[in-house]
């Protein structure tokens, strides 16, 4: 029995024995149109969607495909003109707090209810407005480290998880082990490029300890101690010659990620990658295929006492306020985002749930091939339970975002101390902003 079929009868089933089913014409109906990637839509039409379409057969559903930031961009238009919005928005949850600023997206409070103590935290606080709920996280993105286990072996190092685990438990710990890597086999650690540097990691290690861009106050707080700490830090890799200058995302990174030859290959491989449990699925699918067997995952380091875990990437929901079928448009959102959509979802394409019950599904226990028959979703999971409020995602999120960008990149190309980078940076943000 194929997943798809199997994950229809066990939904169907539920619907109708252990609880009194909804009787058919109390049943919301009517035409939704969602946007959303277009990656999304094959994830739910060859998971969850038949399902849904079954349970709710009186509705129809068309989807309009942008990419995760274009919807926030068109919905933003659509919301400002009063006109032109979907009955569903995903986005991303980087982009929902100045959504929500904007008003006209439905308030979803009365309709999460109980449910609100089963999502990460770090990503439905994002969608509060006056203590009201506006949006409800799809997925999250835990940050954990990708190791290769051929670089650590080749470096004298154990590649065991439990053993590498505890070898980069701390940024300090991780300094060494990268330098033990360089000193042995003259491979780069990770990828971090200095002129037009991200500053995801950065960002990742300021929300390891709660701290974030701005805080609870609306006070600017790029430039506060644990931010010019960290990023003071992150230059001894520069500093050390212990990291590749690739970009992310790039035909250059992704040949260091799927590079098997140590020695004269066609570039040198990273032994580590410092990024999201997203980042599992791209390795085995599509970015490094030909390294199948040779990957581990482990937790993120600890900075100063933080928590080994972090945020980077998510969506989240929508409702605008436009949409004459919210009843539908809720009943769509609450299907797709139950707890078994999102481990159907999760097995069929690594998107990480937001929703803390699907942890304790069996395939969180399940050994991954490519990884060396390692159980790396428990590794996910861990990182998500104890991932950390911080307040990086904000109505001002595009300035405060291009302006760390902007510093981080002055300091990693030597053109001023990270005080002063961010420092600097702050002041633009509060002339852009207002804030103080």
């Amino acid at each position: 029995m194929s997943k798809l079929v199997s994950f229809v009868s066990v939904v169907v089933t539920m619907l109708l024995i252990g609880s009194v089913a909804i009787a058919q014409d109390q049943k919301p109906s009517g035409d939704l149109l969602i946007w959303m990637q277009i990656a999304n839509q094959d994830q739910m039409e060859q998971t969850i969607l038949p399902a849904f379409l079954e349970e709710y057969p009186d509705i129809t559903v068309e989807f309009a495909n942008y990419s995760p930031s274009e919807v926030a961009q068109q919905l933003a238009l659509a919301i400002q003109g009063g006109t032109g919005a979907p009955d569903v928005a995903l986005m991303e949850t980087a982009q929902v707090p100045r959504i929500v600023d904007l008003g006209g997206v439905a308030d979803l409070t009365d309709r999460i209810g109980a449910d609100d103590t089963d999502f990460v935290q770090a990503a439905l606080q994002n969608g509060v407005k006056d203590d009201r709920y506006y949006s409800v996280p799809w997925d999250v993105g835990p940050v954990v480290l990708y190791y290769r286990r051929d670089i650590f072996e080749a470096a004298g190092l154990s590649s065991n998880p439990e053993d590498v685990d505890g070898m980069v438990a701390t940024w300090e710990d991780f300094l060494g082990v990268c330098q033990t890597i360089k000193d042995e086999t003259d491979l780069p650690c990770f990828a971090m490029n200095q002129a037009q540097n991200t500053g995801d990691i950065w960002t990742n290690i300021l929300w390891s300890q709660g701290q974030g861009w701005y805080n609870d106050s609306g006070e600017v707080t790029v430039n506060s101690e644990a931010a010019v700490d960290a990023l003071q830090f992150l230059g001894n890799f520069w500093e050390n010659n212990l990291v590749s200058d690739d970009l992310e995302w790039t035909d250059g990174w992704y040949a260091s990620l799927n590079e098997v030859q140590l020695e004269g290959g066609t570039v040198p491989p990273v032994a580590t990658v410092p990024i999201a449990a997203w980042m599992g699925g791209f390795l085995k699918n599509w970015a490094a295929t030909d390294t199948a067997g040779l990957w581990g995952v482990v937790q993120f380091p600890t900075f100063n006492d933080g928590v080994r875990s972090a945020n980077q990437g998510g969506s989240s929901y929508v409702i605008p306020e436009q949409s004459d079928n919210q009843d539908a448009a809720w009943a769509f959102i609450e299907f797709v985002n139950s707890t078994e959509s999102q481990i159907a979802l999760f097995d069929y394409g690594d998107i990480f749930p937001a929703r803390l019950s699907a942890y304790e599904a069996p395939i969180f226990a399940e050994g991954d091939e490519y990884f060396a028959d390692q159980a790396v979703r428990e590794v996910y999971a861990e990182a998500g339970r104890n991932l950390p409020v911080a307040n990086i995602y904000g109505v001002y999120y595009p300035v405060m975002d291009s302006q760390t960008d902007t510093a981080v990149q002055r300091f990693a190309t030597g053109e001023v101390d990270a005080a002063t980078a961010l420092a600097e940076a702050a002041e633009i943000i509060r002339l852009e902003t207002g804030l103080n």
